[in-house]
């Protein structure tokens, strides 16, 4: 269990840090479709290599291909919300709030799968899911539109996390290190690959390009650890632990907004970052408890 924290806390670490990056290539007047595709194609590559690498004893079946699509649509869908919201909200602030994927994947967890979760679990889920909460009113409203596309990102998150595991579970062998490794280079090897076409629509520009590349490793470098806490620890609590990030992203952008990047990171008041403060902690303690429930 504690190499799963560890890659789980590893991952709520390096994604504010992806976040950031993904707003500073969107406010300094890229496109979330070319950060997508872009993104996309980069890790594509990466993950071709990783791939590679392992032949010829490179495991593959009907069903690792089956579940890799469902991961490829899941996380496509999700990530194109998110590109569309962090144009408008704080990375700091929309870290957080995907801390409502938790209701979502519970939910999906009981209607598909017949899993349970007991009392203090459900307040660990219910804590995480207020944050979220929290988190809206420690800067500006967002307006119908905005919370439409965060809810939208959060259900597809959480489908995405059923179908990573699933893909982490078809993958054969005992190393959970290699499994973790492998999962991920399927799932965005294949996104890449589908995400070929899509630069036909695209304007390319190789400055963007190279703009795109900061986002691409950090969050693939995520995906490698996050695999891997999904599957030693399973999709709940992985994403418990995820929802730490929240406090990261706070940390982060008050560093960030401190240091004058405004256009990736608004100045706030101490009273807004104490709000912040306080979602992020509700967090911290939702991982507790549910560690503690187990």
């Amino acid at each position: 269990m504690l190499i799963g924290i560890l890659s789980g806390l590893a991952a709520a670490t390096i994604q504010p840090v992806a976040y950031l990056f993904s707003r500073s290539y969107l406010v300094r007047g890229g496109s979330a479709l070319s950060l997508t595709v872009y993104s996309q194609v980069i890790m594509g590559l990466l993950s071709g290599g990783i791939l590679l690498a392992f032949l010829p004893e490179l495991p593959f079946s009907a069903e690792i291909l089956k579940c890799s699509t469902c991961s490829v649509l899941t996380i496509l869908i999700a990530q194109i919300c998110y590109f569309f919201a962090v144009q408008v909200i704080e990375a700091s602030r929309l870290s957080t709030m995907l801390g409502l994927k938790i209701i979502f994947l519970v939910l999906m967890n009981m209607v598909f799968f017949g899993q349970t979760i007991n009392a203090w679990q459900w307040l660990a889920v219910l804590l995480s899911a207020g944050s979220a909460f929290v988190m809206n009113h420690s800067g500006l409203r967002l307006n119908l539109r905005v919370i439409a596309l965060v809810l939208v990102c959060c259900l597809f998150l959480a489908a995405s996390d059923i179908a990573d595991f699933r893909l982490f579970s078809a993958i054969p062998g005992n190393n959970a290190l290699y499994r973790g490794v492998l999962a991920t280079a399927y799932c965005y090897g294949e996104l890449g690959l589908l995400s070929l076409p899509a630069l036909l629509f695209v304007k390319f520009d190789w400055r963007k390009f190279c703009a795109a590349v900061p986002y691409s490793l950090a969050w693939l470098s995520a995906m490698l650890v996050f695999f891997l806490c999904l599957g030693l620890l399973g999709t709940v609590f992985t994403s418990i632990i995820q929802s730490a990030r929240g406090l990261i992203s706070v940390l982060m952008g008050a560093a960030v907004a401190a240091l004058g990047y405004a256009q990736v990171e608004s100045r706030s008041s101490n009273r807004i970052w104490m709000g912040r403060l306080a979602a992020a902690l509700m967090i911290m303690s939702a991982v507790l408890i549910f560690a503690w429930a187990q």
